[in-house]
């Protein structure tokens, strides 16, 4: 192991006093790095944080904040924030992604609707707006990093009102807490049909549409139009939101656009920033399902086929897909 690990071991075998094995979990997005911990009487999760890079004293907060409102976020048993080392629950180890690789579907849908339901209801200061600057600087790592770094593409002329649309949508419906990556592989699908929920540090005022859009529109599987529009709307009618059907549902393919033109440009910023190559094959299937998404739309159709001429095949050329 390496000399973090190392100490994140010994830190981990004094917070629980006995000796332990540990056994590294599949690596997200971030620099945060995760093992799960195997006693004899029980499992944990023991994640290292970089302080440099992450802010732990809030997702100490926050896991508290969502744990008093009813919501699966793990207990933090122990924690060394100056070094980044935390010891948590372990909320299991089925995610949803693999509750959708064996065939459920509904029953984790259901769950995850009803869980956002309730989560979109807290209120704190400890969760900022989701400003207009941070939604068109998360298009900028698309334009940036996705078109111009990795496919050596330069900006379409209608990039610009496209842009202007999705975060137009992101303002056209009321705001309240949002995860911001609540999809298949931060929810888990949990023995008695409750969702766990991690990776929740990131929270944000923004727009009720986010997640649920995050949720059905997976950067990593994708549902029929069926069951997305079945969910959408057992979502819409759950929330009570203060809006028209008609103006949530457009802002929900919008901002699902919006979030996955960021996804594949962070995809892209992973391989070339850091080396990590561990999303590179999510790029292309998504620049599709954005190009799918943007053709039902008047306000971004020439986005849609500049995507499909231009764009998924070059990604498609250089991700030797072609």
């Amino acid at each position: 192991m390496t000399r973090d690990a190392d100490e994140l071991e010994a830190w981990t075998e004094r917070a629980l006093g006995t000796r332990v094995e540990l056994a590294r979990l599949p690596a997200e997005a971030s620099t945060r790095h995760f093992f799960r911990v195997f006693t004899n009487a029980s499992t944990f999760v023991v994640m290292h944080s970089p302080p440099a890079t992450e802010d732990n004293p809030r997702f100490t907060r926050l896991t508290a904040l969502f744990r008093r409102h009813g919501l699966a976020t793990p207990e933090v048993h122990a924690a060394d924030l100056e070094r980044g080392f935390l010891l948590l629950e372990d909320l299991g180890e089925r995610d949803f992604a693999a509750a959708y690789a064996d065939g459920e579907i509904d029953a984790p849908l259901g769950a995850a609707v009803s869980t956002l339901v309730k989560l979109q209801t807290v209120v704190s200061d400890d969760i900022p707006p989701y400003t207009i600057g941070r939604f068109a600087d998360e298009l900028d790592t698309f334009t940036e990093w996705l078109l111009g770094r990795f496919l050596d593409l330069e900006i379409p002329d209608t990039f610009t009102g496209v842009a202007e649309t999705l975060i137009e949508a992101t303002q056209s419906v009321p705001q309240c807490t949002v995860h911001r990556d609540y999809h298949c592989r931060n929810l888990i699908w949990r023995d008695d049909g409750g969702v766990g929920i991690v990776d929740f540090q990131d929270a944000l005022r923004g727009p009720a549409c986010y997640d649920i859009a995050s949720l059905l529109r997976d950067c990593y599987v994708e549902f029929d139009e069926a069951t997305v529009a079945r969910w959408r709307d057992r979502f819409f009618d759950l929330a009570g939101l203060d809006c028209s059907r008609e103006t949530f549902d457009r802002a929900f393919d919008l901002v699902a656009m919006q979030r996955q033109l960021k996804a594949v440009g962070i995809f892209a910023r992973l391989y070339l920033q850091r080396g990590r190559d561990s999303h590179l094959g999510d790029i292309l299937p998504v620049l599709k399902r954005i190009a799918r998404l943007a053709h039902d739309h008047s306000q971004t159709r020439e986005l849609a086929a500049w995507l499909d001429a231009v764009a998924v095949p070059r990604a498609a050329t250089r991700l030797g897909q072609a």
